[in-house]
């Protein structure tokens, strides 16, 4: 029961600090501070001990407090994105501002004419005017360059019907949840069946960057 969070002892010393206070945020956040501190203390103590002769017995009491420490310190990066995006939705957040391509268009010309030039990861590929699918340098790079002039962007892309979207009343942590666990840079804005706009890793990043200038 070492109140060391995330461990059991600290989950215990939050509900007690959330109890009191009644802020979660705010007792996640004293939490994993003193777990930073046990963390150090672990390190402090390994050290000593491993000069002091104890061998890798002390060595492994400092890689505790160590991996104690990276856990400490990205649970506290976690509330802080979390209440950074506290109450955002898609719609507050995502771009309108996407770059669409011709379906039919060769990958060729595609290359060359958007990815190489503008600098953006990120495509709507459209077919008789309506949105087919997305593609990103992720789908190109697995088409062997010999074949780029031959293949069409509604072969390669990724279908509508198969990506994950969201609406625009979606909370933006639930957006960044589903990027995570699909390990996608984006998600499409869908709002009756028409897409609304694209919302990305880099938007939301960009977001809680400028939030943390502001002390937001």
């Amino acid at each position: 029961m070492v109140p060391g969070f995330p461990l059991d002892g600290g989950r215990v010393l939050r509900g007690i600090i959330w109890w009191i206070t009644g802020a979660r945020g705010r007792a996640t956040r004293i939490a994993a501070q003193v777990g930073e501190f046990v963390s150090y203390a672990f390190i402090v103590i390994g050290l000593v001990r491993f000069f002091g002769g104890a061998g890798l017995g002390g060595l492994w009491i400092s890689f505790i407090g160590w991996f104690l420490l990276d856990a400490s310190r990205a649970s506290q990066a976690q509330v802080s994105v979390t209440e950074a995006l506290k109450g955002l939705q898609v719609g507050d957040v995502m771009s309108r501002d996407y770059v669409t391509v011709d379906g039919h268009s060769n990958i060729q010309s595609f290359a060359d004419e958007h990815l190489l030039r503008s600098g953006r990861r990120c495509f709507i590929v459209t077919e008789n005017g309506r949105v087919a699918g997305l593609i990103t340098p992720q789908e190109v790079r697995h088409i062997p360059h010999a074949q780029w002039p031959y293949k069409t962007l509604d072969v390669v892309m990724r279908p509508l019907d198969q990506l994950r979207t969201v609406t625009i009343d979606t909370p933006v942590i639930k957006a960044l949840e589903i990027m995570g666990r699909d390990d996608v840079n984006q998600l499409p804005v869908i709002l009756n069946g028409a897409l609304e706009g694209i919302i990305s890793r880099s938007h939301i990043l960009q977001l809680i960057q400028t939030k943390a200038e502001l002390g937001q």
